[in-house]
């Protein structure tokens, strides 16, 4: 049973240092450093001590622990010709879900590929090369949708987290373009709903060459094309459809939705409208249309009692902790923002 994960940047001297540590505890006797060792074996040498420690982090043996040091180190820098020789001798090291907090499902549902998807946004990676590092992966025998009852597939956390050579990889590996993901706060959907949800302008476009399926007025909202899904919209799937098209930043949709009667600032709920999304989500064209078009800068929302860029600020804190590589478009908005804001 996993206790815990190991660190993004695993160093394995310091593992070894901890299971000698541990060793020691049990070698005079210490109650707790027993019972951590008997899950293994009774007699506390230092090969049954390794392998209780490498049981705690969720492997079965001292070597697979050492060989996910070796995998964590790989992608995190980018070593697409050394994680192409560790997959090669260890091939389930291709598959098998990576140790990490940031994938804590305990029945290892998902796959490194997942982990790949979502490293560089957690400051897991350092580096763009996530579709390389999961061509890697793919030829080494990974399944673009092996992820049963994970939350989501490959391709859908690819899509949700920007990656989009990744999703390149993964479609033409054969992903499934309508495999269903749950994790979007308005609910389930496509990796292209998930692309639209987040912003990812960039994917929605190769989604829609890959042919995905545009299922409502929502995702042709950003996809830049209403044609078909306008007429006979409920008023509640228009305003969902304005927040698409300014986070995805389609000018022209923002324009074809406000002409046809939405409300530039359209109470998207507790008072947050597109521009609170957009300034959110880091969109500086979405920012600057929907102003153009006359969006009030000085609403506030009600659960937060904050502006359009209080939202922006807010989020560029959050995203500050895992690399400067997400706040370009937080800092345009907030310069557009900052001196149109009263207070």
């Amino acid at each position: 049973m996993v206790s815990r994960f190991l660190p993004e940047r695993p160093d394995l001297d310091k593992l070894r240092r901890e299971a000698k540590a541990l060793h020691k505890a049990a070698q005079t006797g210490d109650e707790d450093a027993l019972a951590r060792v008997r899950v293994v074996g009774d007699e506390p040498t230092l090969a049954i001590v390794q392998a209780a420690l490498a049981r705690e982090y969720g492997f079965a043996s001292w070597p697979r622990l050492k060989a996910e040091v070796d995998r964590k180190r790989l992608i995190f820098s980018g070593d697409t010709a050394g994680l192409a020789q560790l997959v090669t001798k260890e091939p389930e090291l291709a598959r098998e879900q990576v140790s990490s907090c940031y994938q804590p499902d305990p029945d290892g549902n998902d796959t490194v590929l997942n982990y790949v998807a979502i490293a560089r946004f957690h400051g897991a990676t350092d580096h763009d090369h996530a579709g390389e590092i999961a061509q890697v992966l793919l030829d080494a025998g990974a399944h673009p949708d092996d992820a049963p009852g994970a939350e989501d597939t490959p391709l859908i956390a690819a899509a949700s987290y920007g990656e989009t050579d990744m999703v390149r990889v993964l479609i033409k590996a054969g992903a499934n373009l309508e495999a269903i993901g749950h994790g979007m706060p308005e609910g389930d959907g496509t990796a292209l709903a998930h692309a639209v949800e987040y912003g990812h302008s960039d994917i929605v476009d190769v989604l829609v060459a890959a042919g995905a399926v545009v299922h409502d007025l929502v995702e042709a909202a950003g996809t830049g094309d209403l044609r078909g899904f306008l007429a006979g919209a409920s008023d509640a799937d228009r305003a969902r459809a304005l927040r698409a098209a300014a986070v995805c930043e389609r000018s022209t949709v923002i324009d074809e939705l406000i002409d046809s009667a939405v409300e530039v600032d359209v109470d998207l709920g507790d008072g947050k409208t597109p521009l609170h999304e957009a300034a959110y989500h880091g969109r500086p064209a979405g920012v600057s249309h929907l102003l153009e078009r006359g969006a009030d800068p000085a609403k506030r929302d009600r659960r937060f009692n904050s502006t359009a860029l209080g939202w922006c600020q807010y989020r560029g804190r959050e995203l500050a902790g895992y690399g400067d590589h997400l706040l370009a478009g937080h800092r345009q908005v907030e310069a557009i923002l900052q001196p149109i804001t009263p207070d």
